[in-house]
């Protein structure tokens, strides 16, 4: 997590520093850097991830300026992502010694304690920091993410706000902002709040686009869109927009406008298998098979461990009566997904009802429970199997796993008798049998005909 607050050069000053510095590098000769540019080019390095560049040009920059306290502070940051605490500590305390009104010592102090999950001492001081900061806006927005460490969301929730009364443009602050009245439950609270922001910034896109995501949970299509239709309007290359935009208008059943702005996501970013995959779904409700097709195994070409993407293939020709090419693609997602119960539930529905393949139907509806499936139907399919299977001793415990999760559910007891009969238990299954003919007559003709099952 970057604490520091970096203001960057203006594009071509950037490029040219970190080009120069690039080119340093490559050269192996040394350039002279002053500190603003030391900082920059640190700082960038830190924010893409480019963590040994950091080091190197931080190390560079300390030969070449020693003693300022800029470049210290991002060594004791450094140290702090590299978990080198007593470091960090050490250079923290020199610089407090000798800058002791420096908020952003305060700050990587607030970092260190926040790192050893003593988030009082941390918020602390950080709120003696502010003190010291002009730009108080981005210490607020720390102490904000320090109450969240802490699950306080209401406390988080006024700092965030604070962060975004100094910064309206903090878009972080205000996406954490609507988390925080996510978790306390207060959509009216989200929504009054974007409302007043964007009487203040009617351009703000991200605003917009994120009171239009409320007004979608509300299922609030037109609202909804009104919201993306000004994100856009704002920003016409907010990616995210399009997209939301076109989820409103697939659930409002305009499908043609729907994949038209599926599609301009796909010109303003990557490729998407999730765009290709709502794409595919829209042809598939225009009846339009052939494209359907198409744009699904563009999604599973495009990521290959999307499981959304098959199972959506699967079912795609499951309902076209194909269940050859379904059991395939089902098999494709089980090779690399072996934990989603619903996977496993296909899979045998499809070995069951369509191959006859009733040991291989009753493994995928255990394995469907064992990934967590305790559904009751899933739980009955599977012992019926198993009783059809002449199963019966392996049927019982999960018979009575199922009288302690569905105590309601009367019929089963007809399922108990059928095994005690199965196993030769015929005392036992009689008593079952009486039990459930009295609990649930209605049953009865259900399991004549299913299972051929009737004790005198």
């Amino acid at each position: 997590m970057r604490f520091k607050c970096f203001v960057m050069f203006e594009e071509e000053d950037e490029n040219y520093s970190i080009a120069k510095f690039e080119a340093m590098l490559r050269e192996k000769h040394i350039s002279f850097f002053d500190v603003d540019e030391f900082e920059d080019i640190v700082g960038y390095y830190l924010e893409n991830g480019k963590m040994s560049k950091a080091k190197r040009a931080l190390e560079i920059a300390l030969s070449q300026h020693p003693d300022a306290s800029s470049l210290k502070l991002l060594q004791a940051e450094l140290f702090l992502l590299e978990d080198k605490l007593e470091e960090a500590t050490d250079l923290l305390d020199e610089l407090e010694s000798i800058e002791p009104m420096n908020a952003e010592v305060y700050v990587q102090r607030a970092n260190l304690y926040s790192k050893l999950n003593n988030h009082p001492k941390a918020i602390e001081l950080l709120t003696y920091a502010t003190k010291f900061s002009p730009e108080r806006g981005y210490i607020y927005a720390l102490i904000g993410m320090e109450h969240l460490y802490r699950d306080d969301y209401q406390r988080a929730k006024e700092f965030f706000i604070l962060a975004i009364k100094e910064d309206a443009e903090d878009y972080a602050s205000l996406q954490q902002l609507l988390y925080c009245y996510d978790m306390l439950n207060n959509t009216q609270g989200a929504m009054e709040f974007l409302n007043k922001y964007l009487d203040k910034n009617p351009y703000c896109e991200v605003a917009w686009y994120y009171l239009g995501r409320i007004y979608l949970s509300q299922e609030e299509h037109k609202k909804a869109l009104r919201c993306f239709d000004f994100a856009i309007i704002s920003d016409d290359t907010f990616t995210g927009a399009y997209f939301e935009k076109a989820r409103v208008l697939e659930i409002m059943g305009d499908f043609v406008k729907a994949i038209d702005n599926y599609k301009i996501t796909l010109t303003l970013d990557d490729p998407s298998a999730v765009v290709y995959l709502h794409i595919g779904r829209c042809y598939e409700k225009m009846q339009d098979d052939k494209r359907a097709e198409e744009y699904y195994f563009k999604a599973t070409h495009e990521d290959p461990q999307l499981s959304k993407a098959w199972i959506t293939l699967a079912d795609f020709y499951y309902l076209r009566g194909k269940h050859d090419q379904a059991l395939k693609y089902i098999l494709k997602v089980l090779s690399f997904e072996e934990g989603e119960p619903y996977f496993w539930v296909r899979y045998a529905e499809l070995n069951r009802l369509h191959f006859g393949n009733l040991e291989q139907a009753e493994y995928g509806y255990r394995r469907a429970v064992q990934s967590g499936d305790y559904s009751y139907n899933t739980l009955t399919a599977w012992v019926d199997l198993m009783l059809t299977n002449e199963h019966y001793d392996e049927a019982l415990p999960i018979l009575s796993d199922i009288q302690q999760i569905y105590p309601h559910e009367t019929s089963n007891f007809y399922r108990v008798a059928m095994a005690y009969e199965g196993m030769q238990e015929h005392e036992n299954a009689l008593t079952f049998y009486e039990i459930a003919v009295a609990e649930a007559p209605e049953w009865q003709s259900f399991f004549e005909n299913k299972f051929n099952f009737k004790l005198p």
